[in-house]
């Protein structure tokens, strides 16, 4: 009997993780995974489309170079303006984040901001400065959406202090969040009844109740 408990439990178990990992976690894209200098948009990696209405090469997969101190090793850069990005995604995102630059180093300190509108409608911004004592002449930034209604496009643009779009764009460090994939409706009930199960055995062992 307490073997039968243990192997439903165990396969309850089973059920249960696979539930959470029908909740995927994040997704990296690699922009040194494409060749560095040549490869143009549209380019697919890892699911995501990234492209642009300038298209065909709009914008470059590239190194940093170091010209841009708070973003990583491979950037992907914009090849004039207007600079805007769209990244279409194979499966629904909940989550986006990315660091970027303008390329607009007459504004000093910064001023500079970058706008991301999803396919749901979500309108997000975020600021960019040029980092105190790196000796950049680019405005930086972060941009980290999380929790969002699921979409599967986003486009972002890069505008200067006056708001509007008309700035180079660089992005970096790339990643997201997919939207949570629910079991289907069997897995589901076949996880309720082997819960029931179990919890009908264990209370019969503790009462002494033969199976």
């Amino acid at each position: 009997m307490s073997h039968r408990v243990h192997v439903i439990t165990a396969v309850a178990g089973a059920l249960v993780l696979a539930a959470s990992a029908s909740h995927a976690g994040t997704i990296t894209y690699d922009f040194s995974s494409v060749p560095q200098g040549t490869t143009v948009t549209p380019t697919t990696i890892n699911g995501a489309t990234f492209s642009s209405p300038s298209d065909p090469g709009a914008f470059t997969f590239g190194a940093n170079g170091g010209l841009y101190s708070t973003l990583g090793s491979s950037v992907l850069s914009s090849a004039g303006v207007p600079a805007t990005l769209d990244i279409t995604f194979s499966a629904a995102q909940t989550g986006l984040s990315f660091d970027f630059a303008v390329g607009d180093f007459f504004a000093g300190t910064g001023g500079d901001s970058l706008t991301l509108t999803t396919n749901t409608g979500l309108h997000a911004t975020a600021l960019a400065s040029i980092p105190t004592g790196s000796g950049d002449f680019f405005p930086q930034g972060s941009f980290n959406l999380t929790g969002a209604a699921a979409f599967t496009s986003v486009v972002i643009t890069a505008n200067d202090t006056n708001g509007v779009g008309d700035e180079p764009l660089v992005v970096a460090d790339m990643t997201s969040t997919p939207s949570p994939v629910p079991l289907p409706g069997a897995a589901l009930l076949l996880l309720s009844g082997l819960g029931g199960a179990a919890g009908v055995l264990h209370r019969r062992r503790a009462t002494g109740i033969a199976v």
